[in-house]
């Protein structure tokens, strides 16, 4: 069993985003496994990128925001979910004026699957 409190792990930084490590494979005993949480500040972009391998699962739990995925775009809110598929093109934007949140649910994840664009 793993229990994680709020102010557990340290925060990464990264470019218009941070975000911390909540599960790890190891933890989840499944190879390619990620569990994470992201922030993003108020009026800032997360880049657009895309993932050879992975799958994200996102789920919003806090702020507002618009995602664009596959060139499909979408506005997010606390309790929405949104998956994306290995190879599709996707960004965040966080346009309000408090934090967005969202925990993110990685698989078939390595650490060197991303482009950026």
């Amino acid at each position: 069993m793993d229990y994680l409190r709020a102010d557990d792990g340290a925060w990464i930084e990264g470019s218009g985003y941070r975000k911390k490590i909540l599960l790890d494979a190891e933890q989840l005993q499944c190879p390619g496994t990620l569990v994470q949480l992201v922030e993003i500040p108020p009026h800032t972009r997360v880049a657009l990128h895309v993932h050879r391998k992975a799958t994200e699962v996102f789920h919003f739990i806090a702020g507002s925001g618009i995602l664009t995925v596959g060139g499909q775009t979408f506005a997010v809110q606390p309790g929405d979910t949104l998956t994306t598929q290995p190879g599709e093109w996707h960004d965040a934007r966080n346009d309000g004026d408090i934090a967005l949140h969202y925990v993110v649910f990685k698989t078939n994840w390595h650490p060197d699957d991303s482009t950026w664009e």
